[in-house]
């Protein structure tokens, strides 16, 4: 099961922990207009989503998950995180504490973005010192 909403703090306040802990995206935009991935007063990451009533396949095969609009909300930093800020978790995978982004994802996006990671290779720089050292 795959989740982008904020659990009920009362029902499960475990769960509440650790999605308010690791999965939350960054404010930007209207809400955070200083934040470092503002471009041309656009947020470049597109981290707020809208909310959704169910969950759909997008046009490039990924989900839009359900975010519904039902008053949860958590504040940290004097910034109001609601559903709109939810990263896509698995709460069976909040044994290993951290933070895991998953998407579901079928078609030929999905082949092509495997592909990318599989036979990408590693970072590299070029330097070139000169004069006295």
């Amino acid at each position: 099961m795959i989740l982008a909403q904020l659990p009920d703090p009362q029902l499960n306040p475990l769960f509440y922990t650790k999605v308010t802990k690791y999965m939350l995206y960054s404010a930007c935009g209207v809400d955070n207009s200083q934040a470092k991935y503002m471009v041309n007063g656009q947020c470049s990451k597109h981290s707020s989503k809208d909310y959704r009533k169910r969950t759909d396949w997008a046009e490039n095969s990924y989900l839009l998950y359900t975010r519904p609009d039902n008053g949860l909300h958590f504040e940290c930093n004097r910034t109001r995180f609601t559903n709109e800020y939810m990263v896509p978790h698995c709460p069976q995978l909040f044994f290993f504490d951290c933070h895991i982004n998953i998407k579901v994802s079928a078609g030929l996006e999905t082949v092509k973005y495997l592909s990318k990671y599989i036979y990408k290779s590693f970072d590299r720089a070029t330097m070139k010192i000169s004069g006295e050292v």
